[in-house]
């Protein structure tokens, strides 16, 4: 369908209309413009409520025709934009502009108009073609009656999305269900109890993952069923109606007629009746495949020991339904001996499930490819069940790893099928933040706060009333994971995602999309040359030089993670052609320098130069005005260009490099000088790591940067310690703070008394301390705290540990007494903990209820600990226990057959 490129061009037109009138074209383009948008809007509406139906041919080239036209308009919009001057974006609120003096603002505006209006004037011609274009493409709809067919119910070209189920898929020639053994146990047992009041039970897990099967196998089961008066088993789907889950219900109980009265009467009469029924009796009530929130208070009154079941792909669904979240089971795909062994059964029926030894190897990568999810093993198992020639395995292995493995294997049609509604569900929005994983390569995991940048930049993420665009991001990688569509590779201490990817079966429906949609090109071994319009290019594997025949003319995202050899000459030829470009990442190029062919490009929104070589940042960077996203971590930049305070759009800004010393604890980094005049920059978010002047009047600037969410500061001197906390007083939104002294024989002076923003979660202070800053007790969001070089002649334990949110802490040579005590009732919430370089101390006292979740501690270069932290024993949840760099005799005496082995044999894991 097109329904993103009708929403991207969409987004553009409400920037670029209010912007016509002030164009000498403006009123001669106006017209047709709100025709364009009138029908975008009617073409739009027209795709959701057919969403999940497949048209014909004629439909299918009638949807190219749409996108292309909303393409098209979308690049006419981006030139608009491109031109237009900046003073006149700034009124509008899409830029800022420092031609503060009225003569000089004038000249800019007759010079750019020198420029830039030719172009523009060309306009209104390629507008008038988008719109006879339209008028075409009606007129074939109405001579061929093209999408009619689509709308009638019933008719052979109107087709649903095909519903998969998984009831026989997941089972073995015994009728056994295949892995889940210990969860399945917990799931009977739960249907066993007689509790006193009605369980709700919810099963969740990604599409896939067996969870019809595995309450099918329970429900089925005779001792189960005669343990209930009356049973019911519903699928519900993605478009149900309420009225169809009750409909469904009372003809499970046969209660329903279609020729009875029941037929008309509303939701709350059905309800009642099925209330009535249920009244006096013990049931159990299956709703399978539920999307949506649903009320349960119809299923409240009845005898102790009743279960209402759901299965669900989505988190948030299942966190409703279930009584608590014990009564959660979380479906994520089987364990390899199972999954190899149901891949197997499916594979070779006729060898008893046993895999031939020519094929192991072929076998074995296919069967991974799955991950576990029953449905597709035992899918793909069965389309290989009657080929038995190693050529045929190995063409099929390689099909499935490519990029198009879908189109190369039409035998997993079903598993494209079963991924369909899931995709359909999403907003449009979504969509393209789910489609969007298709950028990175397979098994990729991507960090979340890049993530949302990309999203950002690329429009899909936009600010509220309420939230930033970023904050907006974040919400909707939230829905994609509780949706169980993307997987979580890394999470945080606080339980956020950390790091995200999505699974290989998933990462290859994505392509497809995005190569039906023309949403995302990638550039790989498979293709070296593209002959449509390109909306966004990545380069999945490695080249060594510039992918070559292709259009860049529509390009507006490019990525380029795997290239090899190319020079900022190689790049300049491309991006002279690329003057509409939103995003570039150039992470890991062989670059050594900015390239000059951005001079032109002026409406680029992100610009990521990480791990490059580049030295210096070119005074012309101020004409990209539009610029959010400035990345040059890991790159020999070490001072910006006064001109970078005209970036008045700027929002995250990273420029530091890690110093290469291989102390893994110490986490130094060199930061980047930077000009004055940044106060311009007021929105900022995110500014690491920038080191302070002598004079310290950086920090000054820093005062009017009201929107900060991370900072990073260096060099810090004695004597700037109030200004610093002056300015951190501004930020009240600041949830990231990290800063260190110019050398370790420096004072961190932050004692002033300040009203620090609660936002605060992470706090980085390297530097002596004669205290720890008085503000730092009321900051109850705290999540981690790192102190290093401190010195602290008093134990910091009495203030941190009172800290009620405190997950994480890392002390590196922060305190030069002897004893270390954990008093009781302190870090009740901590789960790791870091003590390295502590000289002094020579014991190290664990009280009873001391850090009652921890479950990492690392001791690193304490020489005089000659004994075991006492009271460790006490940690009941301690999983991991790291010794490095610590006295021989003590390590000695914890490990197995030590003298006190005892002490640490509850621990899981021990390094030492």
């Amino acid at each position: 369908m097109a329904e993103l490129a009708i929403s991207s061009t969409q987004l553009l037109l409400q920037i670029v209309i209010p912007l016509l009138q002030e164009f000498d074209i403006g009123k001669k383009v106006k017209p047709d413009v709100d025709i364009v948008q009138s029908w975008l809007t009617t073409t739009k509406a027209f795709i959701e409520d057919n969403d999940g139906r497949e048209g014909g041919k004629t439909l299918e080239e009638y949807m190219k025709e749409v996108r292309e036209i909303a393409y098209d308009m979308e690049d006419i919009l981006e030139e608009i934009l491109h031109h237009a001057p900046p003073d006149l974006l700034h009124r509008h609120g899409f830029a800022h502009s420092n031609l503060h003096n009225r003569f000089t603002q004038k000249v800019y505006r007759i010079a750019h108009n020198v420029k830039h209006n030719f172009p523009l004037y060309g306009i209104s011609d390629k507008i008038a073609g988008v719109k006879s274009r339209i008028d075409v493409l009606r007129e074939k709809r109405e001579t061929y009656g093209v999408g009619d067919k689509f709308l009638v119910a019933g008719s052979t070209s109107c087709a649903k999305i095909p519903y998969h189920t998984t009831s026989p898929l997941i089972l073995d020639k015994e009728k056994e269900m295949v892995g889940y053994n210990e969860q399945e146990a917990n799931f009977i047992k739960m249907l066993k109890d007689d509790d006193p009041k009605v369980s709700r039970i919810a099963v969740v897990g990604p599409c896939g993952s067996g969870k019809t099967r595995f309450v099918k196998n329970a429900y089925w089961k005779k001792e189960i069923r005669d343990r209930f008066d009356c049973h019911a088993y519903v699928h519900v789907g993605r478009r149900h109606e309420t009225g169809e889950i009750f409909k469904n219900l009372l003809k499970e109980f046969n209660l329903w007629n279609e020729n009875s009265y029941l037929s008309d009467q509303s939701h709350s009469r059905k309800m009642a009746k099925l209330q009535k029924f249920l009244h006096g009796k013990r049931y159990i009530v299956v709703l399978d495949d539920l999307w949506r929130e649903i009320d349960h208070n119809y299923v409240e009154k009845a005898v102790p020991g009743s279960k209402v079941i759901v299965t669900t792909r989505s988190s948030n669904v299942a966190s409703s339904i279930a009584s608590s979240t014990k009564h959660i089971f979380k479906l994520q795909g089987l364990k390899w001996s199972d999954g190899w062994r149901l891949f197997c059964r499916k594979a070779f029926p006729d060898l008893g499930g046993e895999c031939p030894v020519d094929l192991k190897v072929f076998a074995t990568r296919i069967a991974m490819q799955c991950e576990g999810l029953p449905f597709a093993l035992a899918k793909v198992g069965s389309s290989l069940s009657k080929q038995r020639a190693l050529g045929e395995w190995e063409k099929f292995n390689k099909n499935l790893g490519c990029d198009r493995g879908w189109k190369n294997l039409s035998k997993l049609k079903t598993i494209y099928n079963s991924l369909l509604p899931g995709y359909m569900d999403l907003s449009s929005d979504l969509k393209c933040c789910f489609l969007y994983f298709s950028i990175f390569p397979e098994d990729y995991s991507i960090e979340r706060a890049h993530l949302a940048r990309l999203w950002v930049a690329e429009g899909f993420a936009r600010a509220t009333s309420y939230e930033t665009a970023e904050e907006v991001a974040d919400g909707y990688l939230n829905e994609l994971i509780q949706r169980n569509l993307i997987h979580v590779s890394e999470w945080d201490l606080c339980g956020k995602a950390k790091r995200c990817r999505v699974d290989n079966l998933v990462f290859k429906f994505i392509i497809q999309k995005c190569e039906e949609e023309n949403f995302v090109s990638i550039f790989s071994k498979e293709n070296s040359s593209q002959s449509w319009k390109i909306r966004r290019l990545s380069v999945h594997h490695d080249h060594t030089s510039f992918p070559s025949n292709i259009n860049f003319d529509y390009v507006r995202s490019i990525f380029l993670m795997r290239l090899l050899g190319a020079s900022a000459s190689d790049f300049n030829d491309y991006l002279s052609s690329m003057e509409l470009l939103r995003v570039f990442d150039f992470q890991s190029a062989p670059l050594t320098e900015f390239p000059k062919g951005f001079y032109d490009l002026t409406i680029v929104k992100y610009l990521c130069f990480r791990g490059t070589k580049i030295k210096k940042i070119p005074s012309w960077i101020k004409r990209l005005l539009h610029l959010e996203t400035l990345d040059l971590k890991e790159t020999d930049v070490v001072e910006l260009p006064k001109e970078i305070s005209d970036l008045y759009n700027l929002c995250h800004l990273f420029v530091y490099k890690n110093s290469g010393s291989g102390d893994v604890f110490s986490g130094a980094k060199q930061g980047v000088k930077m000009p004055g005049g940044i106060d311009s920059l007021t929105k900022l978010q995110d500014l690491s790591l920038v080191k302070v002047d002598k004079q310290g009047a950086i920090l000054e600037n820093l005062n009017k940067l009201s929107q900060m969410r991370k900072l990073g500061v260096t060099e810090l001197k004695e004597d700037h310690g109030q200004a610093l906390c002056d300015a951190i007083e501004q930020m009240q939104h600041l949830v990231s703070l990290n800063v260190c002294v110019a050398s370790k024989e420096e004072y961190l002076e932050l004692g002033k008394e300040i009203d620090a923003p609660a936002t605060l979660q992470r706090l980085y202070l390297k530097g002596l301390l004669r205290d720890l800053p008085p503000w730092m007790s009321k900051l109850h969001n705290l999540l981690k705290i790192r102190l290093m070089w401190s010195k602290l002649k008093e134990s910091p334990f009495t203030t941190l540990g009172a800290l009620p949110n405190l997950l994480e802490l890392h002390l590196v040579d922060c305190y030069i007494g002897e004893e270390l005590v954990f008093e009781e009732m302190l870090f009740e919430k901590l789960k790791k903990l870091v003590i390295e370089d502590f000289e002094n101390v020579d014991v190290i006292l664990i009280e009873h209820g001391a850090m009652p979740d921890l479950q990492k501690l690392s001791l690193c270069k304490c020489p005089r600990l000659k004994m075991h932290p006492l009271g460790i024993d006490k940690l009941g949840n301690l999983q991991e226990l790291n010794l490095q760099d610590m006295d021989e005799e003590m390590v000695s005496q914890l490990r197995e057959n030590g003298e006190y082995h005892h002490a640490v044999k509850h621990i899981g894991k021990i390094n030492c």
